[in-house]
């Protein structure tokens, strides 16, 4: 099992890979191209995404789908081995969760793979779970102090003076009982405490979520969270993006996306030729009754966006994550997989946007879509509508022959559950 981590906001990132066992270009431009990756096991929609090392028994660095389908799925694609395996399934199962990758909580090591809230039998849960990539197992850590759905989340350093301490997971957004909030926590699971942050500054859910380098632009300095578009009531999308900075303790919007969008995924990776590194992509996602494959960046340096080549086929309500590519680890993709397709049909595809990189010198940067403001006003909406639960039930891959992985030994747990002890079921290879 590999430990070799990226550093900095690559981190953040958390890098996942699927190396292409046949790659069928689909759109060429001199800011990269797509093409498409073998498929999830199962088709699912409600799927989240993250990466994180490998369990034992693969190698290097492995994109986890989490939920969908039957709410407690847990899939992990190698890009070594080249083959999809489903883990031991979150403990609760749900619809509706948000993930993200951050350090494990004290006493266990390694990174884990959090998700967080979501809805089960109708009912809000403020439950939070922590897949251990070093046990193979998942933990139950304390609960959110709000339960939620359709919330986004995200890893970045912990604010200042609220008593946590280390990386933080940062869940921000999402439904209560009532409707769309603005409520923002932060987790340290350095102290396994939760802290209550400033607001954001408009109700948002079915939003997505990255952390990246702060915006120049704004005077802001080091990593931001970044909350970027989704619904709230009376506006079935967004393209309002707004970002919090964990230094000031405060959420500041940013130029607009080109393009409204709801259900959309967000990941953070380096920019295409010409732009300064550090971009934030968001993809796909749903305006109106339209299923989106378009594709968006933003760079922090230059405080704008510029339009990507788009998928190849449609993605909601899906899973994204950033990624050496295959064959290549110089070079950098964004992964889309899951969700619902353009006839609103869950689907099993994984597509991958491969990055280009400036080979010699760089190109202008290019201008900002809108001058932003420094201190915006809030923009308060009062909630009134409940939302509904998304996914869809599907029955899991049934398991095919290959070699099965042991897990390691689990480790003590400070916390309140104890370890799976069930070695990951492997599921099948497909390829596209």
């Amino acid at each position: 099992m590999s430990h070799t981590r990226p550093r900095g906001w690559r981190r953040l990132a958390v890098l996942a890979m699927a190396p292409l066992l046949a790659l069928s270009a689909t759109a060429a431009t001199a800011q990269g191209v797509w093409v498409t990756a073998p498929p999830l096991p199962t088709a699912r929609t409600g799927v989240t995404g993250a990466a994180a090392d490998c369990p034992d028994g693969l190698r290097g660095t492995c994109v986890y789908a989490v939920g969908g389908g039957g709410g407690d799925i847990l899939t992990a694609y190698s890009p070594s081995v080249g083959t999809w395996v489903t883990l031991p399934p979150v403990k609760t199962p749900r619809v509706g969760q948000t993930t993200t990758t951050a350090p494990c909580p004290e006493g266990v090591r390694g990174d884990c793979v959090y998700t967080l809230g979501g809805l089960f039998a109708l009912a809000l849960l403020n439950t939070v779970e922590a897949y251990s990539v070093e046990t193979n197992a998942w933990l139950t850590v304390r609960s959110l102090t709000s339960p939620r759905s359709n919330a986004a989340s995200a890893t970045a350093p912990c604010p200042h003076d609220l008593g946590l301490r280390g990386t933080c997971v940062y869940i921000f957004g999402g439904n209560d009982e009532n409707g769309p909030v603005t409520t923002v926590e932060a987790y340290s699971p350095a102290t396994n405490t939760w802290a209550t942050l400033a607001p954001l500054q408009t109700a948002r859910f079915n939003h997505a979520g990255t952390a990246a380098p702060c915006p120049g632009g704004l005077g802001l300095k080091g990593t931001c969270v970044y909350a970027i578009g989704g619904a709230t009531t009376g506006t079935p999308e967004l393209a309002s993006v707004e970002v919090y900075s964990p230094i000031l303790n405060a959420w500041q919007y940013i130029p607009d996306m080109p393009t409204a969008r709801t259900e959309a995924s967000a990941a953070t990776a380096p920019c295409p030729d010409g732009m300064s590194d550090g971009c934030v992509y968001v993809l796909g996602g749903l305006n109106g009754t339209t299923g989106l494959t378009t594709a968006e960046a933003y760079t922090p340096v230059s405080n704008a966006w510029v339009t990507l080549p788009s998928m190849p086929t449609v993605h909601r309500q899906f899973g994204a994550a950033a990624a050496p590519c295959p064959k290549n680890t110089k070079q950098d993709c964004v992964y889309a997989f899951g969700g619902l397709d353009a006839a609103g049909v869950p689907t099993a595809t994984t597509e991958a946007f491969t990055i280009e990189r400036a080979k010699g010198g760089s190109k202008p940067e290019p201008k900002p879509t809108a001058k932003p403001t420094a201190q915006p006003t809030a923009k308060p909406s009062e909630p009134s509508a409940h939302p509904h639960p998304k996914p869809s039930t599907h029955p899991k891959p049934s398991a095919h022959p290959k070699p099965s992985t042991q897990p390691r030994p689990p480790v003590d747990d400070p916390f309140e559950d104890t370890p799976l002890a069930t070695s990951p079921r492997t599921g099948a290879d497909p390829t596209s």
